[in-house]
């Protein structure tokens, strides 16, 4: 091999690996190729966890399972653009959104609920025991009445109490309460935080408030910043769904996400309303 043939493949090689290397640490830094764009560009990652174990997929392809100790699942390395996300589980009723991943940035959707389907093994007994949870929920039995005294067997007059003088006003101990269809917040200014409403419940932790009104909107108004996605600020309120029938009762199922809904029978409804809201029908 005469020395400028030599010479040149050693250029060559050195090229090669100087290329080689460059790829290789832009890979390492998040960046893939994007043949639609014709260029390299940083990737983002989607993360889910379920309160089960189930199958994800991206574009109905079979990427992953959550794992058994976190129920949870993350892919990396995505080009930014949309993905159609399921999680599914036999058995169960199934999650799914249309998730938008941008450049160098984590979608994360932690709150992921699955239940037992009617159509499964144990279907129809699984359904009646969450039927039987949302009611006791929204439609709590009365306390018993305290036993009434029994009789005295003194013949002694009992002498009648002098009535107090009734205050002015009656004051509300609830922090937030209804008056003429408005939602107030109970300070010594009253806040009105929305109109025509119909009813409302207090998250079990009192982080979040949800009402609903004569439209049968579901509504809810963040009481302190949240430290997950979608992130919200104390004060913000979105409007999560409408539904076409009339809403008799709401309230908060199982956590802070999740809303239980009386509307011609019982559905829990996300309140994260990214990529469509999911609503499963009990």
């Amino acid at each position: 091999m005469k020395r400028k043939t030599r010479r040149i493949l050693f250029y060559v090689a050195v090229v090669v690996f100087v290329g080689l290397t460059y790829v290789a640490v832009i890979y390492a830094q998040g960046y893939k190729y994007s043949f639609e764009d014709g260029k390299f560009t940083l990737t983002g990652a989607i993360y889910v966890k379920a309160n089960t174990d189930a199958k994800v997929y991206f574009n109905d392809e079979l990427v992953g399972t959550t794992s058994f100790l976190g129920n949870s699942f993350s892919k990396g390395g995505l080009l930014p653009g949309q993905y159609l996300v399921m999680v599914t589980r036999e058995g169960y009723t199934s999650w799914e959104k249309v998730i938008s991943v941008q450049e160098g940035f984590l979608s994360e959707f932690s709150k992921i609920m699955l239940l037992p389907d009617r159509l499964g093994s144990d279907g129809e007994e699984a359904r009646l025991a969450i039927v039987r949870e949302i009611e006791e929920l929204l439609y709590p039995p009365p306390s018993s009445p305290s036993p009434s005294p029994s009789p005295s067997l003194s013949k002694r007059p009992v002498p009648t109490p002098r009535p107090s003088p009734s205050p002015s006003a009656t004051p509300i101990a609830e922090p937030f309460y209804i008056k003429n269809n408005k939602l107030f917040r109970n300070t010594p200014e009253p806040d009105v935080i929305a109109d025509n409403v119909v009813g409302f419940a207090l998250s079990p932790n009192e982080n979040k408030l949800a009402w609903w009104n004569v439209n049968n909107e579901i509504w809810v108004v963040w009481l302190n910043d949240t430290n997950y996605q979608p992130h919200h600020k104390r004060g913000d309120m979105e409007k999560v769904t409408r539904f076409a029938t009339r809403i008799k009762k709401i309230g908060w199922f199982r956590d802070e996400d999740h809303i239980v809904v009386d509307s011609v029978g019982y559905k829990i409804v996300e309140i994260d309303t990214r990529g469509e809201v999911n609503i499963i029908k009990i």
